[in-house]
């Protein structure tokens, strides 16, 4: 059986607290705050060969999760 995460992007601790209540007795639903703010390696993604950035990016946008954030302040993901 997958398990399903919410993640809420860090700015709607509202839409956070909603989901959660909302979801708090579901077996398999984890709601999730993004703590993520930016890139935290600056200086070291500078040293990056452009396939090195590539392969960076494709694991944090993997799933559209980056999108899904910024477009609706939550993205829904399943875990197998």
């Amino acid at each position: 059986m997958g398990r399903y995460v919410f993640v809420v992007a860090h700015d709607q601790p509202a839409l956070y607290s909603h989901l959660a209540n909302e979801f708090s007795g579901e077996l398999g639903v984890e709601v999730i705050l993004d703590r993520r703010r930016g890139e935290r390696r600056r200086y070291a993604v500078a040293a990056l060969s452009p396939a090195e950035r590539r392969r960076q990016q494709d694991r944090r946008s993997e799933r559209g999760i980056d999108r899904d954030l910024r477009a609706n302040h939550f993205a829904l993901v399943r875990v197998e």
